[in-house]
């Protein structure tokens, strides 16, 4: 037979059990409503979270295609930079040749110059006694058979004394003013040379190249041109010399 204390104490056992099991019972209950209650604040900052992870994105990309933007422009700034030098370069390069032209026509104008003044200072009164003409080849400073002949003719009719001999150099249009001008100089100089060798003493001879100034034909063809290509060989004789003669 089991004694009253023992089963006031199954009772108080029971009664404790009991108790422990409401009080888990409702602690439970209390974090679900507790729980219930803050689901939506976490929906909402998981919500928030997501919109800022998108506007995170988007703002990248907006940051990348102006990076890219950014840096297609500077590659065209760079282009421009570099066809401006480029022609910037150009310019200088064709100033430079004007600049190397003008200088050309400048020492042809300084030739001509002391070419007058050399006939200008002269005692004695000179006029022209004749004049002839000698064509060259296209590039050529070469004298052929019938230049010769013409020259021979001008050194037979100069003389002894009271004369002098211009040459003027001249070219047809091709070619830069430079070159042309040097041509010119040599197809005198190659006149002068033949002169001399056939006994025209070489102080009674003035040179000049004149390049493609003054043509005497249309250097639009062939026949023109040719006619351009040539040295003027004026023989000049003093007014006294031919009072004498």
């Amino acid at each position: 037979m089991v004694s009253p204390i023992r089963r006031l104490s199954v009772v108080r056992i029971a009664i404790l059990a009991s108790f422990v099991a409401l009080s888990g019972c409702a602690t439970r209950k209390y974090v679900r409503l507790q729980t219930a209650t803050l689901e939506p604040a976490i929906q909402e900052a998981q919500n928030g979270v997501k919109e800022n992870a998108e506007r995170i994105d988007a703002v990248d990309k907006r940051a990348q295609q102006g990076l890219t933007a950014a840096q297609a422009a500077d590659t065209k700034a760079t282009q421009a930079g570099t066809a401006a030098q480029t022609a910037q370069t150009a310019a200088q390069t064709a100033d430079r040749k004007a600049d190397t032209a003008n200088q050309g026509v400048q020492q042809a104008t300084n030739r001509i110059t002391t070419l007058e003044s050399r006939v200008n200072n002269l005692n004695d009164n000179y006029t022209e006694s004749a004049k002839e003409v000698v064509n060259f080849k296209f590039n050529s400073a070469n004298l052929d058979s019938q230049a010769k002949s013409t020259l021979d003719q001008i050194a037979s009719g100069a003389g002894t004394t009271g004369f002098m001999i211009e040459l003027h150099g001249f070219t047809d249009s091709r070619g830069s003013e430079q070159y042309n001008i040097g041509l010119s100089q040599r197809r005198a100089e190659a006149v002068q040379r033949y002169l001399v060798s056939k006994n025209i003493p070489l102080f009674r001879i003035s040179i000049v190249g004149l390049g493609k100034e003054d043509p005497v034909a249309d250097n639009k063809n062939e026949k023109g041109r040719a006619q351009n290509r040539r040295v003027e060989v004026r023989l000049l004789k003093s007014t006294a010399s031919r009072q004498t003669n």
